[in-house]
């Protein structure tokens, strides 16, 4: 189907003049309520019509009388799933077959054992053939530190970095496929959308909906972000080791030196809220009393690292360094 659309009637022409848009992987309702047929690009057929005036991010803009208007290069990115690990045997084989199912198959897996006393690396080399790597630590370094080492093992020829918790999974086989998708605009940072099970129950419970880098940057610090690898790895945006709280400072970084996004507004991602074994849930005492207390400290350096580079991001700062004090001073056994 090739529509050329009128900027000002909306009705369609045919004019040797007239721009044509492709368009990637909108709302297939949005784009009804213009009032023209339209095909999903996603669906692998391409609709061409001018939305200018609807804020509907394009792919191409081209000339009808162009002989390649029609010819969308695409890209199969290769994606690094980076999988820290520690004496998860009860949820990991679950985690790596819904990764290894996947339809898409350009991607890598690197395991990352955080010196587990579990049979989880066992589980795991019998399922990571190459070229995916499963990594031991030799000195514990906690899930920052896990990730920050799969950095060093990645393929040169990665482009994006996905983490996925040895407890949670991906929700179905397409969603690589998906992901992939939304990254032909070669964004900065795909945000996507997380369900949670818990009670033996799956709902979404988180849909990205972010306008601008500051809504992202004090949205949703956890799982469910794809970055670009040239941006993930970079010394200022690397994850703070020795804390359990390695997420949130990691996520600012990366909110504050992006320069693009896209949005995935559905969920792809399962956060296993049932796994009564995990970090968040036990809470050792100790060791998430001096996570607060490290996540405090890094909240003050990446605060003093940014200061008045732009004003409201300082605003932002200071109000989770004043958050992080309440949580030392309530005994770091809360999250805010």
């Amino acid at each position: 189907m090739k529509i050329a659309v009128d900027k000002n009637s909306l009705n369609v022409v045919d004019n040797k003049n007239e721009y044509i848009y492709l368009f990637d992987n909108e709302s297939l309702e949005e784009l009804l309520k213009i009032g023209l047929h339209c095909i999903r690009y996603d669906r692998c057929e391409f609709v061409d019509i001018n939305l200018t005036d609807y804020n509907v991010e394009c792919i191409k803009k081209a000339n009808p009388i162009d002989k390649d208007w029609d010819n969308v290069e695409r890209k199969d990115y290769k994606i690094g799933i980076i999988i820290p690990n520690y004496n998860y045997e009860h949820t990991i084989e679950k985690c790596l077959i819904s990764i290894l199912n996947q339809t898409y198959t350009n991607y890598e897996i690197i395991f990352v054992d955080d010196m587990s006393t579990d049979n989880s690396v066992k589980i795991a080399k019998s399922l990571l053939k190459s070229p995916h790597k499963v990594i031991e630590l030799k000195q514990k370094r906690l899930n920052g530190g896990a990730r920050n080492e799969a950095y060093l093992h990645l393929s040169d020829d990665v482009d994006y970095i996905f983490c996925v918790d040895s407890d949670d999974w991906l929700l179905d086989e397409s969603v690589l496929e998906k992901i992939n998708n939304k990254l032909q605009t070669k964004p900065d940072v795909l945000f996507c959308g997380l369900s949670e099970f818990k009670n033996n129950e799956l709902k979404p419970c988180f849909i990205p909906q972010y306008q601008d880098k500051y809504e992202a940057f004090n949205g949703w610090s956890g799982v469910g972000k794809v970055i670009k690898k040239s941006l993930a790895t970079r010394q200022e945006c690397l994850y703070n080791e020795g804390t359990l709280k390695e997420d949130k400072n990691q996520h600012c970084k990366i909110c504050f030196y992006m320069n693009s996004f896209k949005l995935l507004k559905e969920p792809i991602y399962v956060w296993n809220k049932s796994n009564n074994k995990s970090v968040t849930t036990i809470r050792e005492k100790v060791v998430w009393g001096t996570s607060t207390i490290r996540h405090y400290a890094d909240t003050l350096q990446f605060a003093l690292s940014v200061k008045g580079k732009d004003p409201k991001i300082d605003r932002f700062m200071q109000e989770r360094i004043i958050k992080t004090k309440q949580e030392i001073d309530m005994g770091g056994d809360k999250q805010w």
